[in-house]
């Protein structure tokens, strides 16, 4: 009994969630840990960066790095460990190895993830904003098969501030010509969720990776583990009139 109780008020609270999203004109797509399950490929990255430079085993809580760009990730990495502060290039090296794993051991979808993708674009424009570099969206859009699905995408060389400043979010909504108020963006990271806030625009938080559920949950106007959760019909419910 006490079960169902609490069942119905979390059907409840959902569906107040789901109504306060509206007037949506255009679905922006983070990538890792929002599409495809990769967020633990960062982990992997940088402790085989560091295993490369002498520090074995680093006890860098990487969960910090969920939504950040390479850039960010190795200036946490130098202020960690000072004695790599002379190595230049350890951003295009996490990236380097970032996408070897993504290309030889492909990342699990996010259940339903191509399905939204497909059916949010059947009605609206539809974008990836990732803080990966454009050759890892690639790799990412040819294996879900979406490459007729998405109208833009941009990585981390696409433009000057990364998450959580917003103008990943901001380039892709000039680009499909939409107001950002007007833009429901997906994402798992309270840096990405941050960026699309800043942004101006509604936010949906995909939980099933994330360390930080509460976070993003509060953050976010509307929170689902993945998107079998948005049920039929979702995208034409929030769908900005004609």
């Amino acid at each position: 009994m006490q079960r169902r109780i609490f069942d119905r008020i979390a059907a409840r609270r959902k569906l107040v969630c789901m109504t306060s999203i509206n007037n949506i004109s255009a679905v922006i797509f983070d990538m890792d840990g929002t599409l495809v399950d990769s967020e633990v490929f960062t982990a992997g990255a940088v402790e085989a960066l560091c295993s490369g430079l002498g520090i074995d085993k680093p006890d860098i809580d990487c969960s910090t790095f969920d939504g950040v760009s390479w850039a960010d990730i190795a200036r946490a990495i130098i202020h960690h460990y000072p004695v790599l502060a002379n190595y230049q290039d350890i951003p295009l090296r996490l990236h380097e190895i970032y996408h070897r794993l993504l290309r030889n051991s492909p990342p699990e979808l996010i259940k339903m993830s191509r399905e939204a993708v497909i059916a949010a674009n059947s009605l609206m424009p539809t974008a990836i904003v990732s803080s990966s570099h454009r050759v890892s969206i690639e790799e990412t859009i040819n294996r879900m098969d979406i490459s007729s699905y998405i109208n833009f995408y941009a990585g981390c060389e696409d433009y000057e501030n990364s998450k959580p400043a917003p103008d990943g979010y901001l380039k892709a909504a000039e680009t499909l010509n939409r107001r950002a108020r007007e833009c429901l963006v997906f994402e798992d990271s309270i840096t990405g969720i941050t960026a699309a806030r800043n942004a101006g625009m509604q936010v949906i938080a995909i939980t099933q990776g994330s360390s930080q559920v509460n976070a993003v949950t509060a953050l976010a106007d509307m929170a689902i583990k993945d998107y079998s959760e948005l049920g039929a019909e979702f995208f034409e419910r929030v769908k900005a009139p004609s």
